[in-house]
C-alpha cells in the first residue's frame, strides 16, 4: 500500500507543496486526504499517520546518506531504503539547518485533529510547529496564550465578550481528536469477529490503560504514540521482508 500512497500524494501537491501552507487551503486538504483514503480503502487518520511515518523516515534516510557521502568508499554503506527514490520529489520542500533536514510544511497529519480555534497572544496568532505536531507542546502553547490573554484582560479591564473571543475551547480540541481515534476503533471492531489473538492482546492492553484512569489529554497522547510506533514497526518489518 505504501507505494500507492506515495504515488497518490505525489499526484496531489496540495498535500506536501510548501506553497499550500496558507490556512485557506485547509478544507481542500481535508477533502483531498479523504479522497486518498477512499482510494486506498483506509481511514483518513490511518493514511495520514502512514504518510507521516514515510515522510519522516525519508528525512532521516536523506540525512544519513549525506553523512555516508562524507566517508571513504570502503567505509560507506550502500544500503538504500526501498522507498527512498520514490520520495525524492520532496527534496524541494526540505530545508537544511545545522545539518538537519526539515519539511517546509505544516504537519497536517495531526493538525486535522485540531479545530480552527482562535489562538492569540499579544503579538499575533500562535504558530504551530512545522515538522511534527506535539500534543504536549500544543497544550502548553494554549496555556501560555490563554494566560497572556487573561493578564492583558485584567490590565486593560476588557469586557467579558472580548475575553471570550480570545478563549480557547480545550474540550472541543480534545473531543475532535478523540473522535478521529474512535473512528479507527470502530473499524477495528467491525473487522475482528470472533476475536483474534492480536485483538485479545490489545484488549488486555486497553484494560491496563483504562485502569490507569488517564486524563483525556494524556490518553489521547498515548493513543497517538501507539499508532506511530505500530506503523513505524510495520514499515520496518516490510522493509526487512523485501530486502534483497
Amino acid at each position: 500500500m505504501e507505494y500507492q500512497l506515495i504515488e497518490l500524494i505525489k499526484a496531489n501537491p496540495i498535500l506536501y507543496d510548501k506553497k499550500y501552507r496558507n490556512p485557506r487551503y485547509r478544507e481542500e486538504k481535508i477533502e483531498k486526504w479523504a479522497e486518498v483514503a477512499s482510494q486506498l480503502r483506509r481511514d483518513p487518520s490511518t493514511i495520514r499517520i502512514r504518510w507521516k511515518t514515510l515522510r519522516d523516515t525519508y528525512i532521516r534516510e536523506r540525512r544519513r546518506k549525506f553523512k555516508e557521502d562524507e566517508k571513504d568508499d570502503s567505509e560507506r554503506s550502500h544500503y538504500t531504503w526501498k522507498y527512498y527514490h520514490h520520495l525524492e520529489f520532496l527534496d524541494n520542500h526540505l530545508k537544511e539547518t545545522s545539518a538537519n533536514f526539515k519539511i517546509e510544511e505544516n504537519d497536517d497529519d495531526f493538525n486535522q485533529f485540531i479545530q480552527d480555534s482562535s489562538v492569540y497572544n499579544d503579538v499575533g496568532e500562535v504558530e504551530y510547529e512545522t515538522e511534527n505536531f506535539d500534543l504536549n507542546e500544543y497544550i502548553k502553547k494554549i496555556d501560555t496564550s490563554t494566560a497572556n490573554v487573561t493578564n492583558l484582560s485584567k490590565m486593560a479591564g476588557s469586557s467579558e465578550d472580548a475575553a471570550r473571543k480570545r478563549k480557547v475551547d480545550k474540550d472541543a480540541v480534545i473531543n475532535e481528536a478523540c473522535q478521529e481515534i474512535s473512528n479507527l476503533l470502530k473499524n477495528a471492531k467491525q473487522r475482528f469477529s470472533p476475536p483474534s489473538p492480536n485483538q485479545v492482546f490489545f484488549n488486555s492492553m486497553a484494560l491496563q490503560v483504562e485502569e490507569a484512569k488517564l486524563s483525556p489529554v494524556d490518553l489521547m497522547r498515548l493513543q497517538q504514540r501507539l499508532l506511530e510506533v505500530v506503523t513505524q514497526e510495520l514499515l520496518l518489518f516490510q522493509d526487512k521482508t523485501y530486502a534483497p
